[in-house]
């Protein structure tokens, strides 16, 4: 493979080696919604055998595989559109399209909610009062600015899965620039990173790979150079061996060997090792995934085409934003009926006052249940967040985008 990592492969955006157009991963769009799914659980505070399965318990651990098929897919698309300043500004606005409306939009459901809690008695956590803490006034600007992922208290604010935003906001722009600098030589920033990030994330972050909006910017760096150096080093090799495939109506039984076996090792790896030192290693893990399966030979990844899953992660970046709001109201309501009719279905489930009430409705089978209900809840709203708020938003940064653009040329 004549690919070196002192220049970005030639003529690679978004389309195959035989010119065939434009590139769709498929099994990679449905491991990134079972990624999604998986932290759903993971967050999901209602006693039951779902949330005490051990993959559910390293759900935290599939944030970073968003984060290296994030850098492998941007590299994909963008490592040769960057040419100027005019094109840096339209990679970020257009990233920012796809991130800000939906998370703009979860930030004023949060806003509102916190403003009912002022009102209605025993609709909070007691610990929790309305607009203190992560809630703080103080805190609205940088979510605003999405620069929530950088506080050097590592409090979580708001929506508090959404630091994971501000952190891959931020690695969009470090590629962006690194790209529109040094051009086909930019992968060395990406090879830098990718040796300096874990050393920081070491040697400052308590949590390690476990760190969030304190050094969370640092983390996705890491992942998402992780990706784009796969990119660098193997991405026309990946897409060659997609072209070789031919339309192949039968999988590759050696590919399916390599799929199966790969997928099997990465999960329980995450289970395995996600709370050890060993954690580190988790972005080679998921290069190792996403340079499989973006070839997509193999029987897994024809199983992982089939529509619910292809579903699942057409909406993966909704189901990651709207969670945690679902989650919590199913939390106030039990609140409020264990104040209405006696019940006792609030119990301590996570690790702190603020951020540990969670629901135990006295049965894990009847547990299961109620996961399962908060579950279709989610994809519910979360459809309904793609359908009216994603995709309208993208459009309307692309147009104006678009609009921008052509002034400039006329100019």
């Amino acid at each position: 493979m004549n690919v070196h990592l002192k220049a970005w492969p030639r003529d690679a955006v978004a389309t195959s080696p035989a010119g065939a157009g434009a590139v769709r991963f498929e099994a990679l769009d449905s491991w990134r919604g079972i990624a999604a799914l998986l932290v759903v659980l993971f967050h999901g505070q209602i006693v039951s055998h779902i949330r005490d399965f051990p993959l559910v318990r390293s759900g935290e651990a599939m944030v970073d595989f968003f984060f290296v098929l994030s850098g492998f897919v941007i590299a994909h698309a963008y490592c040769g559109r960057i040419r100027d300043g005019g094109d840096f500004g339209k990679f970020v606005f257009l990233r920012l399209g796809r991130l800000y409306p939906l998370h703009l939009f979860m930030f004023g459901l949060f806003l509102a909610f916190e403003g009912m809690k002022a009102f209605v008695p025993g609709l909070g956590n007691p610990v929790d009062p309305a607009f203190s803490e992560g809630n703080a006034p103080s805190t609205i600007p940088a979510n605003l600015l999405l620069l929530h992922a950088l506080r050097p208290d590592g409090l979580l604010t708001w929506n508090t899965p959404s630091w994971s935003i501000s952190a891959e906001f931020i690695a969009y722009i470090a590629f962006g620039t690194g790209v529109l600098l040094l051009r086909r030589r930019a992968g060395w920033i990406f090879a830098a990173l990718l040796v300096a990030a874990p050393l920081l994330l070491a040697a400052f972050s308590d949590l390690g790979m476990g760190t969030t909006a304190r050094m969370g910017a640092v983390r996705a760096l890491y992942g998402f150079s992780a990706g784009a150096v796969l990119y660098v080093l193997a991405g026309q090799r990946i897409l060659a061996l997609r072209a070789s495939a031919g339309g192949a109506s039968h999988p590759d039984p050696r590919w399916t060997f390599v799929e199966l076996a790969l997928a099997v090792a990465a999960l329980w790896i995450a289970v395995t090792v996600w709370t050890t030192p060993f954690a580190y290693a988790m972005p080679a893990v998921y290069c190792g995934i996403v340079a499989v399966f973006a070839v997509e030979r193999g029987l897994v990844s024809r199983l992982l085409r089939i529509r619910p899953l292809l579903f699942l992660g057409l909406i993966s970046y909704s189901l990651y934003m709207t969670h945690m709001f679902v989650q919590l109201r199913f939390t106030n309501l039990a609140r409020l009926l264990d104040i209405a009719a006696g019940t006792h279905l609030i119990t301590q489930v996570g690790k702190t006052a603020r951020y540990g009430a969670g629901i135990d409705a006295g049965n894990p089978y009847l547990g299961d249940l109620l996961m399962l209900a908060m579950v279709a809840a989610v994809i519910g709203m979360s459809w309904m967040t793609y359908r009216l708020i994603e995709m309208p938003g993208q459009r309307l940064f692309r147009h104006y985008a678009r609009k921008r653009r052509s002034g400039t040329a006329a100019a």
